[in-house]
């Protein structure tokens, strides 16, 4: 009996001193861990947006992910509130090693690139044009038919009101004359019929038109492009789309555009016939010449000596001169010049072409009163083989429909023998 207590006595003392030791032991983290339950940090970024000195639950602490550490020497010292705050929240980030301007958790940090800001880690992405409908706006339609009807205006047109080209055959009854002589353009409709699509706009686009221009990029690249700007702008653009698509489904729709152009007036001058004109040959001047059979009167019929000019007129105001200025001429005009100047008129147009014979011609318009009429001059002047070769013809100015492209004919069959 008496050895069963001393074995318990003896057990009580182990016991005792076990636990003694574990109070020994703990003793120092029982001191830490009896702080209050939310103490105080020594720094606001640890607190976060807690409110010093009261106990809040859910209290958030920012962490920086890839902001190195500051400087123990430089940061802010640290408590054991600190240790216990970090540790109470599970993190084991120093509170001294995040500093106050780093960036925020969630916030991406922005670089600039060609004046765009974009999240920092991803490239620059090509400028993709903007991405438009699958048809034409009506004012785009409308600028479409203005471009397609308004022609050129041409410096020259031809006797029957087309335009003259570089093909022109001098010579010719279809005479070109100055586009200055004829009258401005008139204005006319023109229509056409557009598909309508249901969001309003007409036809389908090019592909040039529908990328903004993609032409400079390769076949693949226009197709990945155009497929990001549909995505962007919610169109559903496929990338296997053809390069010129075609018309969408049947459309029953369909609206007509008429606009205004300018077109070129209708000629107003009298076609010419082979019965308006007669030959004549000067042997004296060693030319020959046509005639307008509506120039009938020869006012040097009576002059002995002709010489190399011969004129024919129906009036004052209606008249025409030929002739030939010949440094080798020293009986008739002794090389003088043959035509008179017309003073300080100043010619509304001046040109120069080709004769029938091949030969440059200057002519000159001029407008100027003759005996108190306003009248037209249309003088040249062509050289060949060292001469000169003369033709002036006077007419009112109201009467140029007929007398224009006679002169002209005139002037380009003027042949030096």
């Amino acid at each position: 009996m008496m050895g069963k207590k001393n074995v318990s006595k003896r057990m009580r003392g182990f016991l005792a001193a076990g636990f003694w030791t574990c109070i020994l032991t703990v003793c120092p983290l029982y001191g830490e861990a009896a702080l209050p339950t939310h103490p105080v940090p020594s720094s606001p970024a640890a607190a976060g947006t807690g409110s010093p000195g009261k106990a809040e639950s859910g209290i958030r602490i920012r962490v920086d992910r890839t902001e190195k550490a500051e400087s123990s020497a430089s940061g802010p010292k640290e408590n054991a509130a600190d240790r216990i705050w970090s540790k109470a929240k599970g993190d084991h980030t120093s509170v001294k090693s995040a500093p106050e301007n780093s960036p925020r958790q969630n916030e991406t940090p922005i670089v600039t690139v060609r004046n765009r800001e974009i999240p920092s880690g991803r490239t620059a992405e090509p400028v993709i044009p903007q991405a438009v409908g699958s048809g034409y706006t009506e004012a785009e339609i409308r600028e479409q038919i203005q471009r397609k009807y308004t022609q050129p205006r041409p410096e020259f047109r031809l006797l029957s009101g087309a335009f003259a080209g570089s093909g022109y055959r001098p010579g010719t009854m279809d005479v070109k004359i100055p586009t200055l002589f004829f009258p401005p353009d008139v204005m006319q409709d023109v229509s056409e019929t557009f598909l309508e699509n249901p969001d309003g706009t007409f036809g389908t686009r090019t592909r040039e038109d529908r990328t903004g221009g993609l032409s400079s990029y390769g076949a693949e690249a226009q197709q990945q492009l155009l497929k990001q700007a549909g995505e962007k702008t919610g169109e559903n653009v496929p990338a296997s789309a053809p390069l010129h698509p075609g018309p969408a489904a049947a459309r029953t729709k369909y609206k007509t555009i008429t606009v205004q152009v300018p077109v070129p007036a209708p000629s107003p001058f009298r076609p010419l016939a082979k019965g308006d004109f007669y030959w004549y040959s000067n042997h004296k001047g060693n030319y020959v010449t046509a005639l307008p059979g509506s120039l009938p009167q020869n006012p040097l019929l009576q002059v002995p000596a002709t010489g190399p000019m011969l004129i024919r007129d129906a009036g004052q105001h209606e008249f025409m001169a030929v002739s030939v200025d010949d440094p080798a001429d020293t009986y008739y005009y002794k090389n003088q010049d043959t035509f008179p100047g017309y003073g300080k008129a100043v010619p509304v147009f001046t040109e120069t072409r080709k004769t029938a014979q091949g030969d440059d011609v200057s002519i000159k318009y001029i407008r100027r009163y003759v005996d108190g009429q306003q009248c037209l001059i249309v003088d040249s002047a062509a050289k060949r083989a060292g001469k000169t070769y003369r033709v002036a013809v006077v007419f009112p100015e109201s009467k140029q429909y007929e007398y224009l492209p006679k002169a002209l004919y005139i002037i380009e069959n003027l042949k030096g023998i």
